[in-house]
């Protein structure tokens, strides 16, 4: 009679775990998105035209599968276990790299040189120069810049079965393209290449690393600008986006890595810490105008930027078509993006 019961109360046990996180979806609400996470759309049962949404099913499933109840335990859990028995990342974008550091599984082909073709990579290139001639004919100053991956700086901290092909990766086969239709770049893999600019579980460089690259862009556009000589200091903690996806409700912490002396400039529209779509600034002590066409890696980026220019605006579209830079008006136009996205500009080339 014991172990009927026992085996009553596994089961019921079994049935109670299996049923917690869509029926605590009731009780909780659905768990936030985790770092670097889109958040699905709520699934509904007509589309916006009045008609019956026949993807309904497959629109629960993908909500579900993201915003179920305690998410970030189970998550984390998860997490924990994979990294302690088996020494790998229950995260399939996130590798468990050396010495502390966590890398985007989205830079493995880069790293190992598996990346676009010859012709795709000079696509990209005219592509880039018909961007200038459109900048140019306004009669702006057009920069492009690669923020790097951070195992193209440091390979040495990637794990040992994976095979590091620099001289095959798409920026280093783009950048002779780039020379060749007098694209003006500025080339950041040899001024980046030294430790601490990087955070260690986090894909986006440090406050200091983004200094190291602002000097190099003010002074491609003839501004001069020392800030990379800082000084810096610590501020707070910061959770990286590659931890925060590993372990949601993890303690790991890095120093949070400030530029000390502050900035000048003034934010007119800046509603998410520098992430938002759209930033506009002014700075009284600055000259001229600044466009900026950024992804995340303007978040750090941008504040430099801003000090040197009397009105700037800082762009997180991810249109790179020649048609989103005809209507630009500054003086100076800057297209930033990170390494593991080139093929971005391959898309907006053939759009």
């Amino acid at each position: 009679m014991k172990k009927q019961i026992l085996s009553y109360l596994m089961i019921a046990v079994f049935l109670l775990l299996c049923l917690l996180p869509s029926v605590g979806i009731l009780v909780t609400g659905p768990s936030a998105m985790l770092a670097n996470e889109t958040a699905p759309r709520t699934p509904r049962l007509q589309s916006r035209d009045g008609s019956l949404n026949i993807g309904f099913l497959s629109d629960v499933t993908d909500y579900m599968e993201s915003r179920f109840a305690f998410r970030p335990v189970f998550v984390t859990a998860r997490s924990f276990l994979y990294e302690k028995l088996l020494r790998s990342s229950a995260e399939e974008q996130v590798l468990l790299g050396k010495n502390g550091q966590l890398h985007y599984s989205a830079t493995v082909d880069d790293f190992c040189g598996v990346g676009m073709s010859d012709a795709e990579l000079r696509t990209v290139a005219e592509h880039l120069a018909a961007i200038q001639d459109t900048v140019e004919a306004k009669g702006s100053l057009f920069v492009f810049t690669v923020a790097p991956n951070r195992n193209s700086l440091q390979p040495e901290n990637m794990p040992a079965s994976f095979r590091v092909d620099h001289e095959s990766a798409n920026f280093s086969r783009l950048l002779p393209m780039l020379e060749e239709y007098g694209v003006h770049t500025v080339d950041l893999h040899a001024l980046l290449n030294r430790q601490n600019l990087y955070y260690l579980t986090d894909s986006h460089w440090t406050a200091e690393g983004a200094a190291v690259a602002a000097d190099a862009l003010l002074a491609a556009v003839g501004r001069e600008s020392r800030y990379a000589a800082g000084p810096f200091g610590e501020d707070g903690l910061h959770v990286g986006d590659l931890y925060q996806m590993l372990y949601p409700l993890g303690k790991g912490r890095e120093a949070e890595i400030v530029y000390t002396p502050g900035f000048r400039h003034e934010t007119s529209s800046n509603p998410q810490g520098g992430n938002a779509i759209t930033i506009r600034t002014t700075c009284s002590e600055g000259t001229g105008s600044l466009y900026c066409r950024r992804d995340s890696f303007g978040i750090s980026l941008y504040p430099y930027l801003a000090d040197a220019f009397e009105t700037a605006e800082f762009s997180r579209s991810a249109d790179y078509t020649v048609e989103a830079f005809s209507d630009i008006e500054a003086d100076v136009v800057i297209l930033e993006i990170v390494e593991r996205n080139l093929s971005s500009l391959l898309a907006a080339a053939a759009s």
